[in-house]
C-alpha cells in the first residue's frame, strides 16, 4: 500500500511538473539560437506567424551556437525543431522547406562594402564584365560565393567571414558583396578599418532563405506555413517586417530606385520552384 502511495505521489508530481512547464502549450518546438538583429527579426516573423494559427506553440532556444550543419543534423534527429537557412545550401536536402520568402528575397539583392577613398573605381562599371575586373571578399562556405564564382567574378575567400573586414582594409580584394540589410551594423562597430557602401550599384541573383523542419514533422510545417501566408494575406506580416529597424535601414539608406542593377544567375536554386506572386517578394525588379 505504501509502495502505491509513493508511485501515485510521484506520479502526481510529473504530472504537476509538466502542467506547469508546458502550461497552455498546444505544441512545443525548439529553435537555434538567436545570435544576431536579423535572427531577432526571423524570431519575430515566426511568432507573429505561429500566432495566426490560433494554435498555442511555445518556443524554447538551443542554449548554444551551433554550426549549419549541425543545425541540418539536429533537425533531422529531432533535438531541434526548425532552422533557418537559404533555399541554395545543399546541407538541407534531406529536410522540408516552407517555400515563403522569411525575408522577401532580400538576401539576392546585394550591395558592396569598399575602402573609403575607392568610390571613383566603382563609378565607371556598368555591366558583368566591368565588375569581373574586380575581385570579391566571402566567406568559405557562403553559398553566395558559389554564385559569384560561377558569373566569372573573381572571388578571394576566408574561413571565418569577420575576417573579411579586416581583409578588405588590408587591400587583399576589392569589395565584399553583402546583402542590402546585412552591412550597416558591421560598419558602425568597425568605424575604425574606414570602410563604407558604394553608392551606384545593386547586384541582384534569385535568392529566398527559408524555414526547414523535419520531413517527419508535418504539425510544424503545416502550422508555420498557414500562419505566414495569413500574415501576408492580412498585412501584419509586412507591417513588423518593413518597420523592422534592419529594413527601415534598408529603406533610408541604399537608394534602390538610383542604382544600377547588374542581374547574375543563381545556379544553385531552381527558380521554378519559388513562389511567384508579388506578395512573397521585396518590390525590386523582378527576378523570376
Amino acid at each position: 500500500m505504501r509502495k502505491n502511495t509513493i508511485i501515485n505521489y510521484a506520479f502526481f508530481c510529473f504530472i504537476l511538473l509538466n502542467s506547469y512547464i508546458c502550461h497552455g502549450c498546444s505544441v512545443t518546438a525548439t529553435i537555434p539560437l538567436i545570435e544576431s538583429e536579423k535572427d531577432q527579426l526571423i524570431y519575430d516573423l515566426l511568432v507573429l506567424s505561429l500566432s495566426k494559427t490560433g494554435i498555442n506553440v511555445c518556443l524554447t532556444q538551443l542554449g548554444q551556437v551551433i554550426t549549419d550543419a549541425r543545425k541540418t543534423r539536429r533537425v533531422e534527429e529531432g533535438s531541434l525543431s526548425l532552422k533557418w537557412s537559404s533555399a541554395s545550401n545543399p546541407l538541407d536536402k534531406n529536410l522540408q522547406p516552407i517555400k515563403i520568402p522569411i525575408f522577401k528575397g532580400l538576401l539576392g539583392y546585394r550591395i558592396f562594402v569598399i575602402r573609403k577613398g575607392d568610390q571613383s573605381r566603382f563609378d565607371s562599371i556598368k555591366t558583368l564584365e566591368d565588375l569581373r575586373k574586380l575581385t570579391a571578399g566571402q566567406g568559405y562556405f557562403w553559398s553566395d560565393t558559389k554564385i559569384l564564382q560561377a558569373a566569372g567574378i573573381p572571388v578571394v575567400t576566408a574561413a571565418q567571414g569577420r575576417n573579411l573586414w579586416s581583409m578588405l582594409a588590408s587591400h587583399r580584394f576589392d569589395y565584399m558583396s553583402l546583402a542590402v540589410h546585412e552591412p550597416w551594423l558591421d560598419l558602425e562597430h568597425r568605424a575604425e578599418l574606414q570602410l563604407e557602401v558604394e553608392k551606384n550599384l545593386l547586384l541582384v541573383y534569385p535568392s529566398a532563405m527559408f524555414f526547414y523542419v523535419s520531413t517527419e514533422n508535418k504539425v510544424l510545417y503545416d502550422l508555420i506555413s498557414s500562419g505566414m501566408e495569413r500574415a501576408l494575406n492580412d498585412g501584419s506580416y509586412d507591417r513588423l517586417f518593413y518597420q523592422s529597424r534592419m529594413i527601415q535601414a534598408v529603406v533610408e539608406r541604399v537608394n534602390l530606385s538610383t542604382r544600377k542593377v547588374i542581374y547574375i544567375n543563381n545556379p544553385l536554386i531552381d527558380t521554378n520552384l519559388l513562389p511567384t506572386n508579388p506578395k512573397y517578394w521585396f518590390p525590386l525588379p523582378s527576378l523570376m
